[in-house]
Parts: structure tokens; C-alpha cells; sequence
């Protein structure tokens, strides 16, 4: 009788940790490169603005008021985009509605600034790198520490 096959034992994986310091900042730069150069504005100011009327006051509460000149969700959802015009006694703000759509504006800036976008997106790429390369062995010891607090399945830098 032929001998049985053997199984091969399956090694135990260690679980991915769910949130990488380094990607996430890489990535809010890389966000925040095509937002300054398509809309106008940081991502912040393109997801937050124009859900308040008017400014509020601090750092967030002046994010959510009106945006001229900054392209936000909001605009590109409701087809109408701000501009600065002149105040008036009626317009104290003195942000009026562009004749411009919210996309033909993107569009125009997408066609002036590719090479800005392209150029970033090389230069962000290789510094990421150079970056990662450099701070290794300090990252190394740092998620060391992460992981003895017991947060190593959760965080890495």
C-alpha cells in the first residue's frame, strides 16, 4: 500500500498592522499636490469649504466658511463656484458667483499645471524614498517600542 501524502503544515501569518504613519502622510501630500494645482486649495479646504455660510472663527471654523478661489466639493456638487469680486455695502464679503462652471475651471487648471503635477509627483516619489531609506533604522526601533505597548497590530510608522 502507498504511504499517505503528508500535509504541509500552513506557517502562521502575522497580520498586516491597519495604519502605516509613513503611507498615510505620503499620501496626504500627494493629495494635497493635486488639489493646490487642479482646485486651488489643500484638502482640507476643498472637502471642508462652503458648508458654513459664513467664516466661523479658528483654524477649522475659518475652513468651513466661503472659499474664493478655491474649487471645494460643495461647488463641484451644486454646478455654481465663488470668486472674489469687490465689496460693497451690499457685499461686505465681497465673494461673488464665478460664470464659470466648477469641471471647465478644473479643466483649465489641470491644462496649466500638468507638468507642476507630474514634476511633484516624481520629486515626492524619490524624496519619499530617499526619506524612507534614511530614517530605517530609527523607524525600526520606534515600531520596536510600538509593538511592546502592544499597539504593533494597530499602528507602524
Amino acid at each position: 500500500m502507498a504511504r499517505g501524502r503528508k500535509r504541509k503544515q500552513t506557517r502562521s501569518r502575522r497580520a498586516k498592522p491597519m495604519i502605516k504613519v509613513s503611507q498615510v502622510a505620503e499620501t496626504l501630500m500627494g493629495l494635497n499636490l493635486v488639489t493646490q494645482n487642479l482646485m486651488g486649495g489643500n484638502a482640507l479646504q476643498v472637502l471642508l469649504g462652503d458648508l458654513n455660510a459664513q467664516a466661523g472663527s479658528g483654524a477649522i471654523g475659518a475652513l468651513m466658511g466661503p472659499q474664493p478661489n478655491v474649487i471645494t466639493v460643495k461647488e463641484i456638487l451644486t454646478g455654481t463656484m465663488n470668486q472674489m469680486g469687490t465689496a460693497s455695502r451690499l457685499n461686505p464679503s465681497g465673494i461673488v458667483t464665478s460664470a464659470l462652471s466648477p469641471i471647465d475651471t478644473i479643466a483649465q487648471n489641470f491644462q496649466q499645471n500638468v507638468g507642476n503635477i507630474v514634476v511633484g509627483g516624481v520629486m515626492q516619489t524619490a524624496g519619499w524614498r530617499i526619506f524612507n531609506k534614511v530614517t530605517a533604522k530609527s523607524k525600526r526601533r520606534a515600531n520596536a517600542m510600538i509593538r511592546r505597548a502592544g499597539l504593533g497590530s494597530t499602528i507602524q510608522l
